[in-house]
């Protein structure tokens, strides 16, 4: 009896490695690309908030977070002229992910290293990603863009 019963264990064990190896095979692939990629929400019509300073909304994770304000950056350099980020600081950035397949709407504040009153600089934009890979970033289209840097020197002095 002994032998029988150590035998279903045996077996039974069996099946629960092959079980988790089965899964680790499927299951780590699908994490990795959920890590490395931009969130997708199937809602029609509506705004999904995805990260959000004042409401502090964050759904995204670090990783997704970095690429998205280096698209931002991209885009600015793009439409505005190459800048050195070196000179910048990141405030917020707020992400939207709105009605249309693969568009993303990202808020991007940024102020300068250098002490200058009221100098908080605010872009809009709205993106579109080729493909939801986002390790790959250059991959995207600017459908809308509004920048405040070209008001962040007409300040006028006191």
């Amino acid at each position: 009896m002994t032998t029988e019963k150590s035998k279903k264990r045996i077996t039974a064990i069996i099946w629960v490695l092959c079980g988790l190896i089965l899964i680790g095979v499927f299951g780590i692939p699908k994490m990795y690309q959920n890590y490395h990629s931009a969130p997708y929400y199937n809602v029609s019509g509506r705004t999904v908030i995805l990260e959000n300073s004042q409401t502090n909304t964050h759904k995204l994770n670090k990783y997704q977070k970095g690429q998205f304000i280096k698209i931002a950056k991209k885009t600015i350099d793009s439409q505005d002229g190459p800048f050195k980020w070196n000179n910048y600081k990141v405030i917020s950035l707020d992400i939207y992910k709105i009605a249309k397949k693969s568009e993303y709407a990202l808020v991007l504040k940024v102020k300068p290293k250098i002490k200058v009153k009221n100098s908080t600089v605010t872009n809009s934009m709205i993106i579109k990603l080729h493909h939801r890979n986002l390790i790959n970033y250059y991959d995207v289209s600017v459908q809308k863009y509004s920048s405040g840097f070209s008001n962040i020197f007409n300040i006028k002095g006191k």
